[in-house]
């Protein structure tokens, strides 16, 4: 913005330039649209428990019905072989050579129907944990330690898709003041994820540093990196570009973080990889 700085005779006697960092106020301005999405989905939470978990739970329990109704005709066939069976892993052998291939048949569709019944009611707490979080827990917590605890969670999946997994966490680094459950869950999304995203081996680095009155976690992978166009979409609820994906993961994380007055972004480059940068404060005692 520029401004014309006039003598007492009327003559101009200079320029005023102001120049503003606008960075602060977008991010301000996308803080406050993503509030005001929030609380439009808040409304729509109460609705949800009933209208969808009471039917789901209500399927489940038709579903085991109908699986004990399957299985007892079958159960009741081998009765014989059951008689004559000398141990139970005789009998239990017995039992499952007896299932006719109609049989296995209506039990595989039913497996299938109660995977899919878990995976709605999983896609519903998400939602309902995204909209209504649980009252913060504040309290240091070592990012060290958060590590150690999701190491053993992610490693199946590293070890599918060929990952190895590093972790740069010197023990002199400050304490955090934040809930460890909630911080937990963000960080095994982002491991997750940065696993998923290299399905042809890769690295993973989970590094924390000190950052001033704040602490710096970063999740670095080697992956297939992610889309320029997309960038700007990858917090927001329900985008994700997984064939199985529920779009709730990174909208969590997002919402952790920022309950925890901290900051979270990304830089990503197609074909080389991804870095997620949090900045979270400091405990008190430090």
């Amino acid at each position: 913005m520029t401004h014309a700085v006039a003598g007492t005779d009327g003559s101009l006697l200079g320029v005023l330039l102001v120049a503003r960092n606008l960075a602060h106020l977008s991010r301000m301005q996308s803080t406050i649209a993503y509030s005001r999405k929030l609380v439009a989905l808040g409304r729509l939470t109460a609705g949800i428990a009933h209208e969808v978990k009471n039917p789901l739970n209500a399927m489940m329990i038709h579903l085991e019905l109908l699986r004990t109704k399957i299985r007892t005709p079958a159960a009741a066939a081998v009765q014989p072989q059951a008689v004559a069976a000398s141990s139970g892993t005789t009998l239990a052998l017995s039992r499952t050579a007896a299932l006719s291939p109609f049989t296995q048949g209506m039990l595989e569709h039913v497996e299938i129907i109660e995977s899919e019944i878990r995976r709605l009611d999983e896609v519903v707490q998400g939602f309902l944990k995204f909209t209504r979080p649980e009252d913060l827990r504040l309290q240091p917590v070592r990012v060290g330690a958060l590590f150690d605890e999701i190491l053993p969670v992610i490693e199946p999946e590293a070890h599918k898709n060929n990952v190895r997994v590093g972790v740069e966490c010197p023990a002199s680094v400050p304490n955090i003041n934040g809930d460890a459950g909630m911080l937990r869950q963000a960080f095994l999304n982002l491991a997750i994820n940065a696993c998923q995203a290299m399905p042809s081996g890769g690295s993973l680095r989970l590094v924390c540093a000190a950052a001033g009155k704040q602490v710096e976690v970063r999740f670095e992978d080697t992956g297939v990196g992610i889309p320029p166009e997309n960038l700007q979409k990858i917090f927001d609820l329900y985008f994700t570009t997984k064939h199985h994906g529920t779009g709730i993961g990174l909208s969590m994380v997002y919402r952790i973080i920022q309950l925890h007055d901290g900051e979270v972004e990304v830089r990503s480059t197609p074909g080389r990889g991804t870095t997620f940068r949090i900045l979270l404060p400091r405990a008190l005692e430090q």
